[in-house]
């Protein structure tokens, strides 16, 4: 019942984003976290903001409720494709009673399928109806999807993951991220000495910008390609989710496809989301340290805090 008080349908919260832009309205942040080993104790979890204590207010763990925001961003090889709705329809059923899935399509344009819901099957036939055509959508539909995240976070105490599968390339975007050579006979021309300089730039600037965001991401992409901008995109976007407190994996078969995707949502469902203060202030970048114990633990690290 409490899930069910907590999450508007996502087509209004989006309607929010574009009315209001992103901001924190509180004095907090909810930093994500790792399940560790051994497992972590809600009672000793302690944090520190650029190395002073700050005060934890709430801290929920894997056994607490969540919200997944399932972005299918597919529009490639038809039998990648048909390998991850296989792997969904097996792994979805896994998932527990309190985690409830919302599905969203992000190639061409962002797209609510289908509002948070506990029903296993019906988010099954819509991932089963999902058309996987159009151009990559990942990228743009970064922030907008991470925003609503946040807005979800701020409706109460419940753990928010973005779980995106997709097969992106980056030459099948509406935005060209490629660098064309500007002067094919000029051997100094450095287009053509730093091909990805492009794509390294936007990368970065879109990782930079999603300190402003809270909840983490994880991406499963069911390919690997070896050209040196594709190899940039993916390392911008393990960067992202590193980052973000999430998690990337790149598959470079279909028979990984399934297995990293069982991996992806162990670590999905069991991340703790642990709510810290912090002193209200103009906008600046802060870093968080958690604690459990005397034992530094792997986190989330850097925020935009103050009014923004």
């Amino acid at each position: 019942m409490r899930l069910l008080l907590l999450v508007l349908p996502l087509t209004l919260l989006a309607e929010e984003n574009a009315r209001t832009p992103a901001r924190n309205p509180r004095p907090l942040l909810r930093v994500a976290a790792p399940e560790a080993d051994p497992p972590l104790d809600a009672q000793s979890l302690s944090a520190r903001i650029d190395g002073q204590p700050a005060r934890v207010l709430r801290s929920l763990g894997p056994n607490d409720d969540l919200v997944i925001l399932l972005v299918l961003d597919l529009s490639g090889e038809p039998t990648l494709i048909d390998t991850a709705r296989a792997a969904l329809r097996e792994h979805i059923p896994t998932l527990p009673a309190n985690a409830w899935v919302g599905l969203l399509r992000s190639q061409d344009n962002l797209a609510v399928l289908l509002d948070p819901t506990p029903d296993r099957e019906r988010l099954l036939r819509a991932i089963d109806d999902y058309p996987a055509t159009g151009k990559a959508g990942l990228l743009p539909s970064l922030e907008p999807v991470a925003s609503l995240a946040n807005r979800l976070l701020d409706r109460g105490p419940v753990r928010v993951a973005i779980f995106y599968v997709t097969d992106s390339n980056i030459y099948n975007y509406r935005e060209d991220y490629t660098n064309p050579v500007i002067n094919s006979t000029d051997s100094r021309d450095l287009s053509r000495r730093f091909p990805d300089q492009l794509i390294r730039e936007q990368m970065q600037k879109l990782s930079d910008r999603m300190v402003l965001f809270e909840a983490p991401i994880y991406i499963l992409h069911l390919n690997v390609f070896p050209d040196v901008i594709n190899e940039g995109y993916r390392r911008g976007l393990l960067q992202i989710t590193e980052e973000t407190g999430g998690l990337g994996v790149f598959c470079r078969s279909r028979a990984e496809i399934s297995s990293e995707m069982s991996r992806l949502l162990t670590a999905l469902r069991s991340h703790w989301s642990v709510t810290v203060e912090f002193k209200r202030q103009r906008q600046r970048i802060v870093n968080v340290d958690l604690f459990s114990g005397d034992r530094d633990i792997p986190n989330r690290a850097r925020f935009a805090v103050g009014r923004r």
